[in-house]
């Protein structure tokens, strides 16, 4: 039987494929207002594992020289240039300028090192019994000069009475921690500045 309505048609839906532009924006201030929540906090991560990671670097670079020292039966100075913001570890004396096994590394970027007795430079205080440099011929570089501050290990393990007692490391955001010759004056360890 024919009805007189005609054939059945399906109503008209309508297919939404995709997302309106007030619904895009939407989503991109959300998107911003988080980006601008988690990026400050991001950045004092970043900054607090850079302190961390120099920290510990010139605690290592401390041990390192006492072993290489006692190794090799001379003198290791663990020296730091505070002004071109670098440190590293070297033969001491003449022959630092043929040491193949010297390291140096450049400071992060906000961190500060402050010496406690800024007087201690390494071979240069009276009280040394070290012989002094002979000049060098012309054209010769030294690298490091004799007279940056730093940690002089001897090779009976000891560390040198011209080297300072404790250095101050500090972070832009002010934590700070001590590097502090040990009771044995055979090493250093990292204490929080708040002790």
């Amino acid at each position: 039987m024919i009805s007189g309505t005609g054939p059945k048609t399906e109503p008209r839906t309508r297919h939404r494929h995709g997302f309106t532009l007030l619904e895009l924006i939407l989503v991109l201030a959300l998107l911003a207002i988080a980006v601008s929540i988690v990026t400050p906090r991001l950045s004092g991560f970043a900054s607090g594992r850079a302190f961390n990671s120099e920290t510990r670097r010139l605690l290592a670079l401390t041990h390192a020289a006492r072993s290489r020292a006692i190794a090799e039966g001379r003198p290791i100075v663990l020296w730091i240039n505070t002004t071109e913001r670098n440190y590293g570890i070297r033969q001491d004396g003449p022959v630092a300028n043929v040491d193949t096994n010297a390291l140096e590394f450049t400071l992060a970027p906000g961190i500060e090192v402050v010496f406690d007795t800024p007087d201690a430079l390494v071979g240069q205080t009276t009280t040394s019994r070290r012989p002094q440099v002979p000049p060098l011929p012309n054209g010769v570089s030294v690298g490091p000069l004799q007279i940056l501050p730093g940690i002089r290990m001897m090779p009976d393990g000891s560390i040198d009475e011209t080297s300072p007692q404790s250095i101050r490391i500090t972070n832009a955001d002010g934590t700070a921690l001590w590097l502090v010759q040990g009771s044995d004056r055979r090493h250093y360890e990292l204490r929080p500045a708040n002790l």
